[in-house]
């Protein structure tokens, strides 16, 4: 029996609980009325949405990323399923449609390539810490089951793309300050809610684009942001990131208010098993290297060519990480990069000889806003 919960708006919002989860239809337009957000975790619906209504200073979205693991290319792949109005992300494009497919993408040689477009509205399944989405009228849409995880299907003939790109979970999820349960903060920054379902996967990406084949294997990473406030009224920078650095799944967050507090999130994996999960102040520390090596960065310093993160590690010790600039993924922007690279590092344990030479690749972004 399907039972629809007394959460309408104009006929236009609803979610319905049915056998196989729990069905979100979120419209397209933005909507009146008090945004609810959720910044504590229940048991489940890691992946589920958690702002209701998205109106004009609401937003929430679906990430995904997949680099390649060869550290002689620029491959990569980023996907996100936007509710959000340009206001509230002011990053976006304006559009009359807060439901937006937005897909970036570098090919081996550099080139790099993006389009959008604007859904009709949308349709998020959530099941369990999984979910499914379904973006209209724009060919974009996720599956997931615990099993084989996640599946991006894209047939969209308007945007000039088409293919797959899968998702096998490395490594477990987590919310901002530790593992997936009920009862976790939700906020990596004031009301900023992060969960990140795949900080790592083995991924596969097969896309047509424009009639140029893209095809490779890499590490993959699925997570979601929202708040119910505009994102500048609470962000002053960011750096984040993630990437498999010898037998290690790493995720950092490193993140300025406007205020200048600083919040952090550490996570590492290893074995498919957390090894650091915090947001406690010095469980990690992001700062930018060489050129531009200013902190805390601002709209009129450029990007730096690197950074330098301790992630403490616990009673295996601190894993130490240089992360250099291999190229950039979006064209030059004051306020936001991302950008591919190569990691470097060591663990250094409590007690004994550091293990050296541990190298990877990675995907990475950095907010400066004011």
């Amino acid at each position: 029996m399907v039972r629809i919960h007394s959460f309408l708006l104009g006929a236009l919002w609803a979610f319905v609980s049915a056998a196989q989860g729990t069905v979100y239809e979120i419209p397209s337009a933005v909507q009146n009325g008090t945004s609810q957000a959720q910044f504590t975790s229940t048991a489940t619906g890691l992946d589920a949405p958690k702002v209701h209504p998205v109106n004009a200073s609401a937003f929430d979205w679906w990430y995904f990323d997949v680099v390649s693991t060869d550290p002689t290319v620029v491959s990569s792949v980023v996907l996100t399923f936007f509710t959000s109005s340009q206001p509230a992300f002011p990053l976006l494009a304006p559009s009359e449609s807060i439901t937006v497919a937005r897909i970036w993408v570098s090919f081996p040689n550099g080139t790099l390539w993006e389009a959008s477009s604007d859904a009709t509205g949308a349709t998020v399944t959530a099941e369990g810490n999984t979910s499914s989405g379904i973006w209209h009228g724009t060919g974009f849409s996720w599956a997931a089951t615990p099993a084989a995880g996640y599946l991006i299907n894209i047939d969209a003939p308007d945007a000039g793309v088409k293919g797959t790109i899968s998702f096998k979970s490395v490594a477990p999820g987590h919310y901002p300050c530790g593992p997936v349960e009920a009862g976790q903060n939700l906020e990596v920054g004031p009301h900023i809610g992060w969960a990140n379902a795949v900080p790592d996967a083995a991924s596969v990406v097969d896309l047509n684009i424009g009639g140029s084949r893209l095809a490779f294997k890499g590490t993959g990473y699925h997570d979601k942001n929202w708040s119910d406030q505009i994102f500048t009224t609470n962000v002053a920078s960011w750096y984040w990131g993630h990437g498999r650095i010898g037998p290690y799944s790493i995720v950092w967050f490193d993140f300025l208010d406007l205020t200048g507090t600083e919040f952090v999130s550490a996570y590492a994996s290893k074995d498919d098993k957390i090894v650091a999960a915090s947001c406690t102040l010095g469980s990690i520390k992001v700062r930018p290297t060489g050129q531009n090596a200013t902190y805390p960065p601002g709209i009129s310093t450029g990007n730096p060519s690197g950074y330098h993160i301790d992630l403490d590690l616990g009673a295996h010790g601190k894993l130490e990480v240089d992360v250099s600039v291999l190229a950039a993924t979006i064209p030059l922007n004051p306020t936001y990069a991302r950008s591919v690279g190569n990691m470097s590092g060591s663990l250094v344990p409590l007690k004994g000889r550091a293990t050296t030479g541990l190298t990877g690749t990675a995907l990475f972004e950095q907010f400066k806003l004011t």
